[in-house]
């Protein structure tokens, strides 16, 4: 529950468009009329009484009184991020893996099941077999493109179906409303983690999920300069075991000056989605012509699989294509080598493009079996589309090419 006394009090949230809920949900009222509200950069807060002490003590949500429970520079960002998803509330954490880490030990327990897709992002997936069964808990994976494998993996302990659409790396997607209903036959709880369609693209939680998950430090933070996760629910109880919980005791707790910076690259999520948008298709179609390029992944390719699910569940394909150049891992290597314009990192959504070879970066460390078994293959590159203008990416994308 949010302590924040608010400039819009009354905002109706669910009749506004995105781009005005992401600039005016959650605003504070500030004691001094101050705009742009300022950051809460201490640890703890006084109290007039000891009775006032007392009763927040009894429930650390009812007041700020340790910024490792409550800070009004994380409310408000989390106040934010539940009004763009469509969400009840929201606790945000130090990173994407610790509002990963934080959702899933806020529902399972020793003796629970999860079912995960197989594509997913590298330190989900070394949670789940490395420190699952660390705690007694079990998984399986599933093909994202392939639901009918979920049935046969369920059984008496599954409490969770675990998704990513579009997949890290793969781009592949997964019939979320599809999933739902498997999973509300079963009572499992569906888990999305939505950092690459963003809530500008896609809102789960409309579609059934349970809880939406987000590395902050992509799309949302959106400048390259913090990290941090979220986790948003409908659950209020859900929120509240996530934040007394997995957030107070083990501690994965936000900075004040990296949710302001969150909050900043919040409000304008939605004028850099719309060009991300734009940017991405009109580069994933001219790689899609190349002939020197084997295969191109983007959701709202008219040549993906997966067009119809896409065009039902995303209102735009947001910013990652992927794509195999012709020849391999060496040839994949000799064409990020020759980039002038694109960067070579890891991460993604920021304003930059960046590329990388998935199967020798990000997802390097797992095993090369596990990973082919989830489509990412050795000349996989995975490409984040900046804010540069498309032409100019693609004739950087061209001179490379023309190189192998």
């Amino acid at each position: 529950m949010s302590q924040l006394k608010l400039r819009h009090p009354d905002l109706d949230t669910e009749n506004l468009k995105f781009n005005t809920v992401e600039v005016h949900a959650g605003e504070p009222r500030d004691m001094y009329g101050a705009l742009i509200p300022p950051i809460y950069q201490t640890s703890t807060f006084y109290f007039d009484t000891t009775d006032d002490a007392v009763k927040a003590c009894e429930d650390f949500t009812e007041s700020f009184a340790y910024s490792r429970i409550t800070n009004p520079s994380e409310d408000y960002l989390a106040q934010k991020l539940a009004a763009v998803e469509h969400g009840k509330g929201c606790v945000v954490y130090a990173s994407g893996m610790g509002a990963v880490t934080g959702a899933l030990f806020a529902l399972l327990k020793a003796g629970d099941h999860a079912i995960f897709t197989k594509a997913k992002y590298s330190g989900t997936e070394e949670v789940a077999t490395d420190y699952f069964p660390r705690f007694g808990m079990e998984y399986d994976f599933f093909d994202s493109d392939d639901i009918s494998q979920i049935e046969p993996l369920i059984k008496p302990n599954t409490k969770l179906i675990y998704l990513e659409s579009p997949a890290n790396p793969t781009m592949i997607l997964v019939d979320i409303e599809a999933v739902v209903n498997i999973a509300k036959k079963h009572g499992i709880k569906v888990f999305v983690d939505n950092t690459f369609a963003t809530p500008f693209n896609t809102n789960p939680l409309d579609l059934g999920v349970d809880v939406v998950i987000h590395s902050l430090t992509k799309y949302i933070g959106g400048h390259g300069d913090i990290l941090g996760g979220a986790v948003i629910s409908n659950d209020e109880e859900f929120i509240r075991e996530c934040r007394l919980g997995t957030l107070m005791h083990l501690g994965s707790v936000i900075a004040p000056f990296t949710a302001f910076l969150a909050t900043r690259g919040l409000k304008t999520l939605g004028v850099r989605m719309k060009q991300y948008n734009e940017s991405a298709l009109k580069i994933a179609e001219w790689l899609d012509a190349n002939p020197k390029i084997d295969i191109v992944r983007y959701p709202l390719l008219k040549s993906n699989p997966q067009y119809e699910i896409a065009k039902r569940q995303m209102k735009g394909g947001g910013g990652m294509i992927s794509f195999d150049v012709a020849g391999g891992l060496e040839a994949g290597k000799k064409f990020i080598n020759s980039l002038k314009l694109c960067t070579i990192a890891v991460s993604l959504g920021d304003t930059e493009t960046l590329v990388e070879q998935a199967a020798a970066m990000t997802h390097t460390m797992i095993p090369k079996e596990t990973r082919e078994a989830a489509g990412i293959t050795d000349g996989m590159i995975r490409m984040s589309v900046g804010l540069e203008d498309p032409d100019d990416i693609i004739a950087d994308l061209e001179q490379a090419l023309a190189n192998i």
